[in-house]
C-alpha cells in the first residue's frame, strides 16, 4: 500500500454537476476532492456518471434535478392504539349508599388522574414511562432499491440544509436496547461471521436513527452493507483492500475485514472497534438521506483553494464522528461497554486523525486532526440526546481543524 493510510471513497460517483438555475461554478484547481470514509483523499473520476441535475444512478436510475422534500410524518403512536380522550362516567346508580357513591367518585378521580399522567407522558416524552419508539421499532430488511437522495436546488438551499437542517431539531432515545447484537472480535472473526454481525449492526443503527430522520421529514431506508477482503468495485469506484465507506451512488456501506490492522497493535483488539467504524459510515448515510452530504459536496467543489475545500470535507467527517458517538452512547449499556471500553474508543477516534495516520503533525487534509476527531466523537458520546450538538457547520473552521 503506497499511502500511509487507506484512501477515502467518494460518496457520489463524480463531482457535482450544474443543477438547473444554479450559478456557474468557478474553474476548479487541479486537486482531488476528499470524500467521506476513513483515510486519505484519493478520488478517482468515474466515467458515465453525472451528479445532480443529471445524476445517473447505477442501472440507468435518473436522479431528479430538484428534491421535493416529503411531508413531515405523523408523530409516533403509542403502542396498543391508545388514543387520549376524556373519561365519560356513566349515570349515577340508584340505591347506593353515600359511602358507595364516595367510593365510586374516588375510582373515577383515580381513573382521570391515571389517564392524565399517561397522556402527559405521551405528549412530553418523559423517559422511562412506557415503551419508547426506538425500542418498539422493528427495522426493515436492507433496501436494495432505495428512493432518491435529496438534492438541493440552489446553493442557498444547500447552505440551509448544512447549517439548519431539520435533523438538528430531533433527538435520539438514550438508552436504546440492541440486545440481539453483541460485539465481535473484528480482528479474528471470519468474513462470514463479520457479515452476519454487520446485518445485526445496521438493524441496531436503524433502531436509533430511523425515528429522528423520519421525524425531520426525510426518508431513512436501511442501507445494504457488506464485508470484503479483496479490492471491490462499487458505484463510487474501486475500494482498496483496507477501507470502510458509505457510497451515495448505490447507498451501500462497505467494510474491509483487514481494517483493524491500520491501528497500533494494542488497539487492534479494541472492543466495539468495528461497530464504531460502521457507526461513522452510517453517519454518512444519515447525511446523505438528509441532504447534508450533497450540500456540503456542492460547496466543497465551489471552493477556489484546496484548504477551503478541506474545511467542508472535515465538517462532514467530524459530524459523522459525532453521530457515531451518539449512537454508542445510546446502545452502550445494552452492549456492556465499560468506561474503559469507551476510553479505548476515544483513542481509536484520535488514531484516525490525519496527522496521526500520516505522521505529519501540521497536515491540512480532509478528515481532521486526531484531537479534533476525538473531541467531536466525545461530543456525541458524552452529550445528551439532542442531535443539534453534532451541527459541525456553524462553528468556526478552527473547531473542525
Amino acid at each position: 500500500m503506497t499511502q500511509p493510510f487507506p484512501p477515502r471513497q467518494q460518496p457520489y460517483p463524480q463531482q457535482w454537476g450544474q443543477p438547473q438555475g444554479w450559478p456557474a461554478q468557478p474553474a476548479q484547481p487541479g486537486w482531488n476532492r476528499p470524500q467521506p470514509g476513513f483515510g486519505q483523499p484519493s478520488w478517482p473520476q468515474q466515467p458515465g456518471y453525472q451528479q445532480p441535475g443529471g445524476y445517473q444512478q447505477p442501472g440507468g436510475f435518473q436522479q431528479p434535478g430538484g428534491f421535493q422534500q416529503p411531508g413531515r410524518p405523523q408523530p409516533y403512536q403509542q403502542p396498543g392504539g391508545f388514543q387520549p380522550g376524556g373519561f365519560q362516567p356513566g349515570p349515577p346508580q340508584r340505591g347506593r349508599s353515600p359511602l358507595g357513591r364516595v367510593l365510586v367518585m374516588l375510582v373515577v378521580l383515580c381513573g382521570l388522574l391515571l389517564a392524565g399522567v399517561v397522556v402527559a407522558n405521551m405528549l412530553n416524552g418523559t423517559p422511562g414511562t412506557g415503551p419508547r419508539p426506538a425500542e418498539t421499532y422493528n427495522p426493515p430488511p436492507p433496501d436494495m432499491n432505495p428512493p432518491d437522495l435529496p438534492v438541493p436546488k440552489t446553493y442557498s438551499e444547500a447552505t440551509e440544509w448544512m447549517k439548519n437542517n431539520p435533523i438538528y431539531q430531533q433527538s435520539i432515545t438514550i438508552p436504546t436496547d440492541c440486545n440481539n447484537m453483541q460485539p465481535v472480535d473484528a480482528l479474528n472473526s471470519s468474513e462470514a461471521e463479520l457479515n452476519d454481525h454487520l446485518q445485526k449492526l445496521t438493524a441496531c443503527l436503524m433502531k436509533v436513527w430511523h425515528g429522528p430522520v423520519e421525524a425531520a421529514g426525510f426518508v431513512m431506508p436501511r442501507p445494504p452493507a457488506t464485508v470484503y477482503s479483496q479490492p471491490i468495485q462499487t458505484a463510487c469506484g474501486k475500494l482498496e483492500k483496507v477501507n470502510a465507506s458509505y457510497c451515495g451512488g448505490d447507498q451501500r456501506i462497505y467494510y474491509a475485514k483487514p481494517l483493524p490492522t491500520i491501528f497500533p497493535k494494542d488497539l487492534q483488539g479494541q472492543k466495539f472497534l468495528m461497530e464504531m467504524v460502521l457507526g461513522h459510515e452510517f453517519g454518512h448515510a444519515i447525511q446523505a438521506r438528509t441532504g447534508i452530504s450533497i450540500s456540503s459536496s456542492a460547496w466543497e467543489q465551489r471552493a477556489t483553494t484546496k484548504a477551503e475545500a478541506n474545511v467542508f470535507s472535515r465538517r462532514l467527517e467530524v459530524q459523522a464522528d459525532c453521530f457515531a458517538g451518539m449512537w454508542i452512547h445510546a446502545v452502550g449499556p445494552s452492549q456492556g461497554l465499560s468506561s474503559s471500553d469507551l476510553e479505548g474508543l476515544r483513542t481509536i477516534a484520535y488514531n484516525l486523525g490525519d496527522d496521526v495516520l500520516s505522521g505529519k503533525p501540521n497536515i491540512d487534509s480532509g478528515h481532521g486532526l486526531g484531537n479534533t476527531r476525538k473531541r467531536w466523537f466525545d461530543t456525541g458520546l458524552s452529550g445528551g440526546p439532542n442531535i443539534t450538538q453534532c451541527n459541525t457547520y456553524t462553528p468556526p473552521a478552527s473547531e473542525v481543524r
